[in-house]
C-alpha cells in the first residue's frame, strides 16, 4: 500500500519574492520600518550632538514624540514633496490610473499645494524642473541607443528605459537627505524661554576648551527644548549646551513659546494666503528677544508690558 505524497504547501505569494526576483511586498515594509528606525535615532543622535550618554536619555524620555515630532517639523519639505510627487506619477502612469481617481488626485495635489509654503515649494519646483531636464537627456540617448547596432549600446538603451520616469524620485530623496543632514540637530519639539525660581544646571563643562573638567554653570533664564513632562517632574533638553535638566514643575515660574532661529526651519506663509495677498507674521519671536523680555520679569510677579 502507498502511502500518498504529501509535499508542503507552497508559501504564500507576499512572503516570498517573484520569480524575477522582484522584492515582496512584506520586505518593501520590513525593510521602509527598519530604514525610518535608523532615520529617527540618527536624528536623536545629532539632537544630541554626538553624545550617547544623552541620546540614551532623550530616547528613554521621550520615545515615541521622535516619530511625529520629526515628520512635523519637515512638514515644509513633506507637503510640496506631496504635491508636486502626486501630480508626476498621475501623469507618468496616466495609463493605469482608473478615470474615478483623478478627483481624488487633483485634490490631494491641491490641498497640499496650497498648504505648502510658498518658498519651499519653489525649492521643491526647482527640483522637478531638474528632474524633467533629466528625463530628456535620458529619452534623448535613449532613442539614440535604440536605433544603434551596437549590442552594448541597446542593452544600455533598455537600462535607461527602466530609469525613465524615477530621475524625480532620486532627486528629491537626495534633496529631502541633504535637508535631513542639514538640519539634524534640529529638535522635534519647540523651543521655549525658561525662567525659573533659583537656578538650574545647564552646563557640567565648559565646551569650548575640549577638557574634560568639571564646570558647573547655573542659570535661571534660558532657552530649552521641554522633552517629557510629568505632574512634578520637567525634562528640558538646553538649547546651547544640550544638556539634559530635570527641574521640578513648582521651580517653573514662566515659560514661553518661541522660535529658536538658530535651530529651527524659518516660517514662510502658505501658498493660499500668498495667492490671497496676506503677509506672513509668525506668532512665536526670536528666542533671544523673549529671553530679554523675561529678564525684565522678577520671579512671582506678573508678566511686565513690553513696550
Amino acid at each position: 500500500m502507498s502511502t500518498p505524497d504529501v509535499s508542503p504547501a507552497p508559501p504564500p505569494v507576499a512572503e516570498t519574492r517573484d520569480q524575477d526576483g522582484r522584492i515582496s511586498s512584506r520586505e518593501l515594509v520590513a525593510v521602509g520600518s527598519s530604514l525610518l528606525l535608523l532615520l529617527f535615532l540618527i536624528k536623536i543622535y545629532g539632537v544630541a550632538r554626538y553624545s550617547l550618554t544623552t541620546t540614551t536619555a532623550l530616547l528613554a524620555a521621550t520615545p515615541v514624540q521622535v516619530a511625529l515630532g520629526t515628520v512635523t517639523i519637515y512638514a515644509y519639505y513633506i507637503l510640496p514633496a506631496i504635491a508636486l510627487g502626486t501630480i508626476w506619477f498621475a501623469i507618468r502612469y496616466r495609463a493605469r490610473v482608473q478615470p474615478a481617481l483623478w478627483p481624488l488626485i487633483l485634490i490631494v495635489a491641491a490641498v497640499t499645494a496650497l498648504a505648502s509654503p510658498y518658498s519651499y515649494l519653489r525649492r521643491c519646483l526647482a527640483v522637478v524642473l531638474t528632474a524633467l531636464c533629466v528625463e530628456l537627456v535620458i529619452r534623448h540617448f535613449r532613442h539614440r541607443w535604440a536605433r544603434s547596432s551596437d549590442e552594448r549600446l541597446i542593452k544600455r538603451g533598455h537600462t535607461l528605459t527602466g530609469w525613465q520616469g524615477l530621475s524625480v524620485v532620486y532627486l528629491g530623496a537626495a534633496a529631502l537627505a541633504f535637508q535631513f543632514m542639514n538640519s539634524l540637530d534640529a529638535p522635534w519639539v519647540s523651543a521655549q524661554a525658561f525662567l525659573i525660581n533659583g537656578t538650574a544646571v545647564t552646563s557640567t563643562q565648559d565646551l569650548g576648551d575640549g577638557v574634560n573638567d568639571l564646570q558647573v554653570r547655573p542659570e535661571s533664564r534660558f532657552i530649552g527644548y521641554p522633552i517629557a513632562e510629568t505632574e512634578e517632574w520637567l525634562t528640558v533638553l538646553h538649547a546651547d549646551t544640550r544638556y539634559v535638566m530635570r527641574i521640578p514643575q513648582s521651580a517653573v515660574d514662566t515659560r514661553l513659546t518661541c522660535h529658536n532661529e538658530f535651530d529651527q526651519l524659518a516660517g514662510d506663509q502658505p501658498l493660499v494666503e500668498k495667492l490671497k495677498g496676506h503677509t506672513y507674521s509668525s506668532p512665536n519671536l526670536d528666542c533671544r528677544k523673549v529671553l530679554e523680555y523675561l529678564g525684565r520679569k522678577q520671579p512671582g510677579q506678573p508678566l511686565p508690558t513690553w513696550n
